[in-house]
């Protein structure tokens, strides 16, 4: 993958928060949320749109942000030394990414690139941080959907690795 693909376009904050309502029961972060805290959320948002075809960001590069599928369809690529294989179900609408390597503060472990086109929406690492210090309860209540959200998809790994090793006995 390492720069095959055209990246997507630069991040701009996020100025219609009303795009964004009809989608925000499906943003598993964003679970236990009050009207107030999701403002200061929505305050915090950039926003990015993609090609088909276009890497919301590739393997082995830095992670800067939380990102929130907002329109279009995503696939998660996992990469090795001469395969790619689809790691998990196409992200769609609601669905969240890139948290796991901006938190473990390590390098992307898998590469996102467009099915079609569409918008993500972001949470940056400079503003998560912002939110941290601006409101210590919201930004435990983030941290808490995010482990969970985390722990779901570690659950999801375990039953496909368990479910290989039985089909291969």
């Amino acid at each position: 993958m390492g720069g095959h693909c055209p990246v997507m376009n630069a991040f701009a904050p996020l100025t219609d928060h009303e795009s964004i309502l009809p989608i925000l029961s499906q943003i598993s972060i964003l679970g236990g949320v009050s009207d107030s805290q999701r403002t200061r959320i929505f305050r915090r948002l950039e926003a990015a749109s993609f090609n088909k075809g276009d890497a919301v960001f590739e393997k082995g590069s830095e992670p800067t942000h939380i990102y929130v599928v907002k329109s279009g369809k995503l696939e998660l690529l996992v990469t090795g030394d001469d395969k790619t294989v689809l790691k998990r179900k196409v992200l769609d609408v609601g669905e969240c990414f890139g948290e796991a390597s901006l938190l473990s503060m390590q390098r992307h472990s898998a590469s996102v690139v467009a099915l079609e086109a569409g918008e993500v929406l972001a949470l940056s690492r400079h503003s998560l941080i912002a939110l941290q210090h601006e409101d210590i309860a919201l930004f435990a209540l983030l941290m808490m959907n995010i482990a969970r959200e985390l722990a779901r998809r570690l659950k999801f790994t375990d039953d496909v690795i368990l479910h290989y090793l039985h089909s291969t006995d």
